[in-house]
């Protein structure tokens, strides 16, 4: 079942991060995650292996809650980018629902809206993870929406896990700080509807650097920008993270006619499409100058939905691949 099937490599640092914490040992494992820990994916056998290693060794109950408490939103990579350039919890959890895989590729999150909560759950029929790792996975959500939030008093209404209940529940319901419920279908962390809404906040110093790339990249594009054009950029820049971002779809986030805003580049002798594409290779070149994002991962940041897409655009931009450019720029830096 375990065949072909990663989880992304940050979680690699985040149990490091929990080994040093905690002053574990395990120099072993400690040179098995180091060496993934720059890689970008991790066999899902070996992380599960890890979390049995650090569960012996530390000799304690939920001991993936308690990992999971250290989670950094930079632990997510791309993904944790992805979630905190939103504006509301809400928006935040729907877009980890549909990043997911950039995570792990074991099962997709589901998320629905009931009328007390939203749950994200995880389907069984694509596989089964671990205790653990189920553990980590729900306290390490609850992690991601207290930082976003800043509100670290944030709490689920519930998590269903699919084991058997433990032999202390209470120490689950303290670590969670929610009733806890076990020999569910699957894992189910039930948010409540009235956080949903709380606006993102976050100060996370890994995003911070990802959003300066793109604040350079939009001063490069258009350095005297009016206010319209500065409106239109950072609109495009969030649409860009929602897929292939359309006039229509970006006129709607500006509160204006799709021929307003033709009529306005127009006056400016720009181009929706030109300005898109002018977007899209300044912030190619922003991301492709940082090792610590795969290829495959720009592509998404950039709106499209297959690396060949992005391969073939950026290629056409300046005649060279993505990869030859990392490797050029790479070259460049170490002269």
């Amino acid at each position: 079942m375990a065949e072909g099937v990663f989880v992304w490599s940050g979680l690699a640092e985040l149990l490091l991060g929990y080994l040093d914490a905690c002053k574990i040992a395990l120099p072993a494992l400690r040179q098995t995650l180091a060496q993934h820990r720059n890689s970008q994916r991790m066999p899902i056998a070996i992380w599960w292996s890890a979390l049995e290693d650090i569960a012996q060794a530390q000799g304690v109950p939920a001991v993936g809650l308690r990992i999971g408490q250290h989670f950094k939103i930079h632990h997510f990579g791309v993904l944790g980018y992805l979630v905190a350039s939103c504006d509301t919890l809400e928006q935040a959890l729907m877009r980890f629902q549909r990043f997911q895989p950039l995570l792990h590729n074991l099962t997709p999150t589901l998320a629905n809206q009931q009328a007390r909560d939203m749950q994200l759950s995880w389907d069984p029929s694509y596989g089964r993870s671990t205790r653990l790792s189920n553990e980590v996975l729900a306290a390490s959500l609850l992690q991601l929406a207290r930082t976003l939030t800043s509100d670290h008093s944030l709490k689920p209404a519930a998590v269903d896990f699919p084991e058997p209940a433990p032999g202390d529940v209470a120490v689950y319901e303290a670590l969670l700080g929610c009733p806890v419920r076990f020999k569910a279908k699957t894992l189910i962390v039930h948010f409540p509807l009235d956080a949903l809404a709380l606006p993102i906040n976050s100060s996370d110093p890994h995003l911070r650097v990802l959003l300066d790339q793109q604040a350079e990249a939009l001063l490069q594009v258009l350095p005297q920008a009016d206010s319209f054009l500065a409106r239109l950029q950072h609109q495009i820049v969030k649409a860009l993270q929602e897929g292939e971002p359309a006039a229509e779809q970006v006129a709607v986030r500006l509160q204006l006619p799709t021929r307003t805003l033709y009529r306005r580049l127009e006056e400016r002798n720009l181009s929706y499409k030109g300005l898109l594409s002018q977007l899209r290779f300044q912030l190619a070149k922003k991301y492709l100058a940082d090792p610590r994002i795969p290829l495959s991962d720009a592509a998404l940041l950039l709106g499209y939905s297959e690396q060949s897409a992005f391969t073939r655009a950026f290629k056409s931009w300046c005649g060279q691949t993505p990869l030859h450019f990392r490797k050029a720029w790479i070259r460049m830096q170490t002269r």
